[in-house]
Formats: structure tokens, C-alpha cells, sequence
């Protein structure tokens, strides 16, 4: 939370309303606003045929107040930068994990073509052929994992 710029703290809120984890001073005095603010905001969605809110952001004069997930962040106005606050890039699981594997698979390659005679049936340089695609396309593979856009709420 601190990478967020503008941070100036967070409160963090159980079910009920209680601070459950602060670093600011009137934590409870900003419970009681994100209980009630909380609990109208879902009435408000459920009259219009939503199940409940995500979050909401509250901005004030020089500071501002966001929650989403159970957290609130405040936040400097003239600071904060507020694509980055609501949004983030999150990791495709897939393209990571099938990007390690085929980086391990690659590396063994490359031991079994030095110090083992496994490969010497290939010629000298064609038994470095494989591990050197294989290192290329799980590189690509982790750099492109990073690229899924979601919102934080």
C-alpha cells in the first residue's frame, strides 16, 4: 500500500465496521464513516439491481479518503496519482508458470549439452539450438505474464 503515491496511511475494517488495522490516528472516527457510507451505498445499489458496491472514494480539499476490499487509503490530493490507486496490473498465472517451466527445462538442457554426453549426437552447435529457443520463448512467456489490467476493487 505504501507504493501508492500520495500515501498518507490506511485502516483497515472487518464485517462489522471494527479497525481491525490502522496506522492513522482517528481510526475509529473513520470506521464509523466507511460503516455508514458502506451501508448506504449497498442500499443504494440494490435499488438499482446491483448486489452490493466495490468501493467509493471520498475527496476532500487537500486530502482524500478511498476504500475497496476492506481497506481505506488516505491519500494526498495533489500527490496521488488516481489511474494508478483504483488500477494495477496483475500476473496470468499461466503464461508465468508455463514461462518457468519451460526456463527449468531449458537450463537442464543446457547442463545435459555442456558437461554431460547425452547430447552428443547432435553436432556441436545444433545441441544448443533447442535450450537457446527454449530460453527465448519462456523469457517472452514471464515479460508478456505481466500484462493483465484489472481494477483494484
Amino acid at each position: 500500500m505504501k507504493r501508492v503515491k500520495g500515501y498518507i496511511g490506511h485502516v483497515k475494517i472487518d464485517k462489522e465496521g471494527k479497525v481491525v488495522e490502522s496506522n492513522v490516528d482517528n481510526a475509529d472516527e473513520i470506521a464509523k464513516i466507511l460503516k455508514f457510507n458502506v451501508e448506504k451505498g449497498n442500499q443504494e445499489a440494490k435499488e438499482l439491481g446491483f448486489n452490493k458496491i466495490n468501493g467509493f472514494a471520498m475527496f476532500g480539499s487537500t486530502k482524500s479518503l478511498t476504500f475497496m476490499k476492506d481497506t481505506a487509503l488516505l491519500v494526498d490530493n495533489k500527490k496521488a496519482d488516481w489511474q494508478e490507486l483504483f488500477t494495477t496490473y496483475t500476473y496470468m498465472k499461466s503464461w508465468l508458470i508455463g514461462g518457468i517451466a519451460l526456463l527449468v527445462l531449458s537450463l537442464i538442457l543446457y547442463y545435459l549439452a555442456i558437461f554431460t554426453s547425452y547430447m552428443d549426437y547432435f553436432a556441436p552447435e545444433p545441441r544448443f539450438y533447442t535450450p537457446t529457443i527454449l530460453l527465448l520463448i519462456s523469457i517472452f512467456m514471464i515479460v508478456l505474464s505481466k500484462s493483465k489490467y484489472s481494477y483494484r476493487l
